[in-house]
């Protein structure tokens, strides 16, 4: 049984393999990027952030004029 498994059939089936790895890894690498936006917005969070909670930590934040 063992004895089909010549070195053809393996140098092949190893050519064989690679090859569609690298076919399957291009065509991962061609997919068209994702939006990766934040799904909240930022600049609300930092503008309503609860500023007067860090005087107490002794942190004085002053509003940008």
């Amino acid at each position: 049984m063992t004895e089909i498994f010549t070195t053809e059939i393996i140098v092949g089936g190893g050519l064989l393999g690679v090859s569609g790895l690298v076919m399957l890894a291009s065509i991962i690498m061609l997919r068209r990027p994702t939006e990766e936006r934040p799904k909240i917005d930022l600049d609300a969070c930092i503008r309503d952030a609860p500023y007067h909670r860090l005087e107490s930590a002794g942190i004085n934040v002053t509003l940008p004029r």
